[in-house]
């Protein structure tokens, strides 16, 4: 029997692989072993996944410590602070494709915390967490993070929870802003589902998450770690602060030398806010206009399985009512639904 104060995360891996259980000894010594220097390494976040692995059954203390102890790597022990990069995330999908399949308990409620706890994530890896999902609501049996029986094959008031906290999580300061990525996991998700006893809330949020896509669409990306680092220090604030500073100094001398009048300070930033709510205007207008490149992806997609779904008969309404103009290839089915 090993010793509990030289036990390693990989003696338990290694002792709870033949009867996949974790007990309540088991979990105190992996919070005592990942958190005795009050981080979480890259090392012990491949050892989580390895005890992972060998774990079947539900415990909801692993679950709640696993997916702290990942969320605090990825978000707090690795920089930049806050933001998962493009190279964390990758290592995190790996870690999820390589299972046969995604544990609600485990790897899906991972991505549900993560990604609403982020100050940033790529819109590729918020698209890879639509597709885990959809995969555990076709495919997935067993208890979720809460211990509650998931059903297979349709989609749960607990399953739209969830994605809309990976929806809204993603988004840049709070805003919701679907990328394509993201829109064509939700159109796989209705597909999939279709004419299944899904919640009619799916119906609502794939409406209002497409609809979103094609009229105000994003092109949203991770800030680079250099970037990030920046803003983490507060030097982009710093200079953006100078910057203006010094423009507005520069400004006022050539005003000086013209004999113009001089704006305040508080005038100068009005002005500013006054530029920035015209141009962001200006692009609202702009994005409300269903394109005929996005009419073409649209309409390729509606009734693509032979069933036009709720959720789809809901998103044609969704469009017909936000548009402020829509291409002329979408209006037949448009008209049609109306």
């Amino acid at each position: 029997m090993t010793d509990a104060t030289t036990v390693t995360l990989a003696d338990i891996a290694t002792r709870i692989a033949p009867s996949g259980r974790l007990g309540p000894d088991d979990i105190a010594n992996i919070r005592r072993l990942i958190y005795t220097d009050g981080a979480v390494s890259r090392a012990d976040a491949e050892a989580l996944y390895a005890i992972e692995r060998a774990r079947r059954h539900h415990a909801a203390d692993w679950s709640a410590l696993f997916v702290e102890a990942l969320t605090d790597h990825l978000l707090e022990h690795v920089a930049p602070v806050g933001y998962l990069d493009e190279a964390n995330a990758a290592w995190l999908s790996a870690q999820i494709k390589a299972r046969k399949q995604p544990a609600m308990d485990t790897d899906v409620a991972l991505l549900g915390v993560l990604i609403e706890r982020a100050r940033e994530v790529p819109a590729t890896f918020s698209a890879f967490a639509l597709s885990t999902v959809k995969d555990a609501v076709i495919y997935g049996d067993g208890p979720d993070a809460t211990g509650r029986e998931h059903g297979h094959g349709r989609v749960t008031e607990a399953d739209v929870a969830l994605l809309q906290r990976i929806l809204w999580g993603a988004g840049q300061e709070g805003h919701l802003a679907i990328s394509r990525a993201e829109a064509e996991a939700l159109f796989a998700i209705a597909d999939a589902t279709a004419g299944r006893d899904s919640t009619p809330a799916f119906d609502d949020l794939f409406a209002r998450a497409i609809g979103n896509h094609l009229l105000a669409a994003t092109g949203r990306a991770v800030p680079d770690r250099a970037t990030a680092l920046r803003h983490q220090a507060g030097a982009q604030y710093r200079a953006d602060l100078v910057g203006a500073l010094g423009r507005l100094l520069y400004g006022m001398s050539l005003l000086r030398e013209f004999n113009a009048p001089i704006r305040t300070l508080k005038e100068d930033v009005e002005a500013h806010h006054g530029e920035a709510n015209a141009a962001r205007e200006i692009a609202s207008a702009e994005a409300g206009v269903v394109t005929r490149e996005e009419a073409d992806w649209l309409l390729e997609r509606i009734n693509r399985n032979g069933v036009t779904t709720r959720a789809e008969l809901a998103l044609v309404r969704f469009v017909a009512r936000e548009a402020i103009a829509i291409d002329a290839a979408l209006e037949p089915v448009i008209d049609k639904v109306a």
